[in-house]
């Protein structure tokens, strides 16, 4: 095939005075962390150019990175583990594909999963039928199927709707804000609020006078951006901690204590979620999976700590996937970092040779 669907778009585009929407290089490299997958040839400039918007040649029910009401969650349960529920195909097939980082870019029909190996160069297209449990290659690669699309379903490239749709694959945060506690912040704050009665703010606040150290936390837009892109509400104790310490608590406490100090990716916080969810569902604790759980502390990939920020309570939970259990903690959010603090540091002195800062938010 000599068409090229990049020459089609631009046709259309100028034939109609419509625009396209696309990714900045630095939003592609972030894409390919969040979603492993590599962005290259034609899906690359596909993504350059018109990667959220195509200006309405072709519609959000076909190319789904269009899709408005769908979540980033949705985007990367998609391309994870969201569209195969067979187990025993899952494992002989889809655990397959996932070595060679696939991403579904369209769907058809709404049983018909449309994605391209990215790890390949040849970028062919392949086809989950998700009635037949079947995966096949449809005999064309990304260049191909996208002009088919369109010789499909608008071959006189006309507007399809007057607005057209734009979908969005990253959680777009002002991270220009550093929120830095030191001595006088957290004075000021315990002092200002009702914090004197907390017994978690109180140990930070004797911390920061005995390590002459500071806290980083999150801002209210990349706060804004956690709820967006773990699906939870951020609230009560848990917003002001992350708002404080967030993203390090100064060495007091790391990553062996609570999950946000460890400096693995924000793809591997999100998958750890996603897994949990899996399990809990399994095991039919289904009240608490909905319950927009996260998880704030993981032990030997088995034991999983976690609250539940639908409810104002945060509750503490203890997941065992060895023993299939959950219980919990009888403690909510800041009485387990509490806990923790007076187990782990009692001494409330710096930690050293661990990892006491991370990220969960900013790729």
């Amino acid at each position: 095939m000599d068409k090229r669907y990049m020459d089609i778009l631009k046709e259309y585009l100028k034939k109609n005075e419509r625009k396209a929407i696309g990714y900045s290089e630095e939003e592609i490299t972030k894409i390919e962390k969040l979603y492993d997958i590599e962005a290259k040839g034609d899906f690359r400039e596909f993504l350059k150019y018109a990667g959220r918007c195509g200006g309405g040649l072709l519609e959000d029910y076909t190319i789904i990175l269009y899709r408005e009401l769908w979540s980033i969650q949705s985007f990367l349960r998609k391309n994870y583990f969201g569209f195969i529920d067979d187990e025993d195909f899952e494992e002989k097939v889809f655990y397959d594909e996932l070595k060679r980082k696939p991403f579904i870019f369209s769907i058809e029909m709404e049983t018909y999963y449309f994605y391209i190996r990215t790890a390949d160069d040849d970028l062919k297209v392949y086809c989950f039928d998700e009635n037949e449990e079947t995966l096949k290659d449809i005999g064309m690669d990304f260049n191909e199927y996208m002009v088919d699309l369109v010789e499909r379903y608008n071959p006189e490239l006309k507007p399809i709707l007057e607005i057209p749709s734009i979908g969005e694959l990253l959680v777009q945060c002002d991270t220009s804000e550093k929120r830095i506690t030191g001595l006088k912040e957290i004075k000021e704050y315990v002092s200002s609020e009702r914090k004197e009665h907390s017994e978690l703010f109180i140990l930070l606040e004797r911390y920061l006078e005995k390590s002459k150290k500071k806290f980083t936390g999150y801002n209210d837009d990349e706060i804004r951006g956690i709820e967006e892109l773990y699906d939870i509400e951020v609230k009560g104790d848990f917003r002001e901690f992350l708002s404080i310490a967030g993203k390090s608590l100064g060495g007091l406490l790391g990553e062996e204590e609570l999950i946000l100090y460890n400096d693995c990716s924000v793809r591997e916080v999100v998958l750890t979620n996603f897994t949990l969810e899996e399990y809990l569902i399994e095991d039919e604790f289904y009240d608490v999976a909905c319950g927009k759980f996260f998880v704030i502390g993981l032990k030997n990939r088995s034991e999983y700590i976690f609250i539940t920020t639908r409810d104002n309570d945060l509750k503490v939970y203890h997941y065992s996937r060895e023993n299939r259990t959950l219980k919990e903690t009888g403690k909510n959010f800041s009485e387990y970092v509490a806990d923790l603090i007076k187990r782990y540091n009692s001494e409330l002195e710096e930690l050293k040779d661990v990892s006491v800062s991370g990220d969960i938010i900013n790729i």
